[in-house]
């Protein structure tokens, strides 16, 4: 490990968030998360394990673009506690991962293929099952990397943003402005814009993140998340992302989405139409009270629920 860049000794800004979630999944000295790094084309992935070695599966969390691995790290530790074990990584440019060149030349793309490339790595280790559970627009994320790799059995999604819409670009801006003319700049003018960072509070409605406004202001002041400065190439190339595979073919694994009810960042309106759209088999569970970071009851017992259930169902049908 690198000593010099780890959560549970030199960052502990992510200690802040606990207080928000039940005692029982809160992170704390005895129970944290191990640190490892994985090597990804030149550069260091940060890794966030819950280590559970009976674990028929194994669940790999994609955060979001206010997010990073640690943050969501009690989701983990609500699965954990039945026994499953999960991974978290942190995408550079969010949380400690760095590239080599720096994260500036990053695109969406490479988002995509890292966790493909981490999804087959981690299938090779220890030949356990993986299932992707993305937050946030880390759902459509687990989408395209479920679509292209045929290690992946399940697919959890709180949110389908499917930045292909405009309507969906829209709801993510924080005006009309950024969301049609600034996509507008960007793409007439890579070789000048590519480079240039903005904390991605500054593109989105990034005060919607959580319903509880003090929960809100942490994560737009976390530097290792919301307040991380990304380069608008990766915010380019997000916005012009179109699924490999469109939902009416997708037939790779079963979907669970778990949307909040309560959601004024994504509402769940913009993901019915990609969520109805789906060819495999799917389940739909609405979490009564929950906002778009999901701390919130009965919401968050209902999204411990549904998730438990999908697993042990997953977890039947490939032991047969």
């Amino acid at each position: 490990m690198n000593n010099q860049r780890n959560y549970n000794n030199n960052s502990s800004y992510w200690e802040s968030y606990q207080r928000f979630f039940p005692a029982e999944i809160q992170l704390k000295e005895n129970n944290l998360p191990t640190e490892e790094w994985w090597q990804w084309n030149n550069g260091e992935i940060h890794l966030d394990r819950l280590l559970a070695p009976e674990s028929p599966l194994k669940i790999v969390l994609v955060h979001g673009a206010g997010g990073n691995g640690r943050l969501f790290a009690p989701y983990g530790k609500m699965l954990q506690k039945y026994g499953y074990e999960m991974l978290a990584p942190d995408l550079p440019p969010y949380g400690l991962s760095q590239l080599s060149p720096p994260s500036k030349s990053i695109r969406y793309e490479d988002w995509i293929q890292l966790l493909v490339d981490l999804v087959e790595s981690e299938y090779k280790r220890d030949g356990k099952p993986i299932v992707l559970l993305g937050a946030s627009i880390g759902g459509m994320l687990a989408y395209h990397v479920a679509a292209r790799s045929p290690y992946v059995q399940g697919l959890i999604a709180t949110t389908f943003v499917d930045t292909s819409d405009a309507a969906m670009r829209l709801q993510l801006a924080p005006n009309k402005y950024v969301a049609v003319y600034g996509k507008w700049l960007m793409d007439a003018c890579p070789i000048l814009l590519d480079s240039f960072r903005l904390p991605v509070s500054k593109v989105s409605r990034m005060n919607l993140i959580a319903n509880h406004p003090e929960l809100a202001q942490l994560i737009m002041e976390d530097p290792r998340a919301a307040a991380t400065r990304v380069p608008l190439k990766l915010l380019r190339t997000f916005l012009n992302m179109t699924p490999e595979v469109q939902p009416e073919n997708f037939n790779s694994c079963p979907v669970l989405l778990v949307h909040p009810e309560a959601d004024p960042m994504t509402p769940y309106a913009f993901s019915e139409s990609f969520y109805n759209r789906l060819a495999c088999p799917k389940k739909l569970v609405l979490l009564e009270g929950a906002g778009h970071f999901p701390i919130e009851q009965p919401g968050l017992e209902q999204l411990s629920a549904a998730v438990l259930q999908f697993l042990a169902n997953l977890a039947s049908s490939t032991a047969k």
